[in-house]
């Protein structure tokens, strides 16, 4: 099938849009300590059951192993407890935007320590994404400034984790082994997190849980998607395709968050920037 590696890439980003909107609509019913919990360790559990059928688990003891890990530390680890804070606080449309500014960090983590050249396409995307994050600030619902800061730290992680993670594979080229441990990395930290800040008591199931728990199954189904497409296809081609998932999040929050979050044009506006300066960053 010609079109198969766009055709998951497409899907990989309406699942991850989707788990948002799960996410948000679990915190109306519970708080994101259970998210974060619940939500991971269903992720974790599903990718392991795929991972005993279709992987050598002799490759858990390979020495390349530590690159995933420290990859999933960061991201998904830390950065996934910080976007569920941003979804509670400022909620789907603006949250997802936000974090897709991750490439803009890769890209600037990879000019001042791999000393890769500094483009003019890495110049306009950083100026189109800077764009859209003061549009979606300036947005018509009036949200604390201040509470963005969970949505971009997350992205910065999320950049930072970026280049990592491609190391890793590029040592130890297997997807699920990739999504496994750093799935299991970032359980480890988050429960580790909640544990030491006593946040773990907080955690409950109660409504919320059925929508973390499909969350977090959706999460790795994007994941198995992802790494399907990049095996598949060029990543010229994919990662682009990967980065529109603010643009699903917004429609599929209006379509079902619309008595909790108002979407007004500046965070439409702001979206289509974002993922176009995301997409300059990731083509050239």
């Amino acid at each position: 099938m010609h079109f198969l590696p766009e055709l998951l890439a497409v899907i990989s980003a309406m699942m991850y849009a989707l788990s948002s909107v799960l996410i948000k609509r679990g915190l109306n019913f519970s708080n994101s300590h259970s998210g974060v919990l619940i939500s991971i360790i269903t992720n974790v559990i599903s990718l392991w059951v795929v991972a005993i059928f279709f992987l050598p688990l002799a490759l858990l003891f390979s020495p390349y192993i530590l690159i995933f890990v420290a990859a999933g530390i960061l991201a998904p680890g830390i950065a996934r407890m910080l976007r569920y804070v941003s979804l509670e606080r400022i909620g789907v449309s603006r949250t997802a935007p936000l974090t897709a500014t991750s490439p803009v960090y890769a890209s600037l983590f990879a000019v001042f320590f791999l000393k890769e050249e500094i483009t003019a396409a890495i110049i306009i995307g950083t100026i189109l994404i800077i764009f859209g994050v003061i549009f979606i600030s300036r947005g018509s619902l009036k949200i604390q400034k201040e509470d963005m800061i969970f949505a971009l730290i997350a992205a910065f992680i999320t950049g930072i984790a970026a280049p990592i993670r491609k190391l890793g594979l590029n040592y130890l080229n297997y997807p699920l082994l990739a999504a496994v441990v750093t799935a299991t990395a970032a359980m480890a930290v988050a429960v580790s997190i909640l544990y030491y800040r006593g946040n773990i008591r907080k955690c409950r199931f109660d409504k919320g849980t059925k929508f973390y728990a499909v969350s977090g199954l959706l999460i790795s189904a994007a994941l198995l998607f992802n790494f399907a497409a990049l095996s598949a296809g060029n990543v010229s081609v994919v990662v682009p395709l990967l980065t529109t998932y603010p643009l699903f999040a917004i429609f599929f929050s209006h379509l079902f968050l619309s008595h909790v979050e108002k979407i007004d044009s500046k965070v439409w506006i702001g979206a289509v920037v974002i993922v176009a300066g995301a997409v300059m960053l990731s083509v050239f």
